[in-house]
């Protein structure tokens, strides 16, 4: 790192949120599926992947590498992420998968936000309080990627 690079990532704090490029890894995987229990029977007992968790609508699955993959029934995934015209656009534009970066704070989250505006990204929905008990937000990359940025109290 040399000293005009101040990246955040989950390991350093917030220090300095002056530039967004972060390199903090994938975290998280988020498939967005037409039929949740088709899906979770195929990683589960196809696959033989052990479900970690569940909760409604949602199945977490915990891989070797640390990574977390999740299904998440794709209208409500496109719901959370902000999309409010999934019924009339569908499938077309929404690529029904997510990739996520936690961080271990909700100081860290906003930070990583505050640098990503102004930096002119596209911020998607803006950080809040979601109803899994964390706190998420999305932007999106130049080709219309959703990232979801997090503090997952869970993890």
């Amino acid at each position: 790192m040399n000293s005009n690079d101040q990246s955040i990532t989950p390991q350093q704090g917030q220090e300095d949120s002056s530039s967004a490029n972060a390199n903090p890894g994938i975290s998280f995987i988020t498939l967005g599926v037409k039929d949740l229990e088709n899906m979770t029977h195929f990683y589960k007992e196809v696959l033989g992947w052990q479900m970690e968790k569940q909760q409604p609508g949602v199945r977490f699955f915990k891989m070797a590498s640390g990574i977390v993959f999740a299904l998440f029934g794709q209208s409500d995934l496109a719901e959370d992420i902000g999309i409010d015209d999934f019924n009339t656009l569908g499938a077309s534009t929404f690529k029904r998968m997510t990739l996520a970066i936690n961080f271990d704070s909700i100081i860290k989250v906003d930070a990583f936000f505050a640098v990503l505006k102004q930096k002119g990204v596209v911020i998607q929905k803006a950080p809040q309080t979601v109803f899994w008990g964390g706190y998420s937000g999305y932007f999106k990359d130049p080709e219309d990627n959703y990232w979801e940025v997090a503090y997952n109290p869970f993890l």
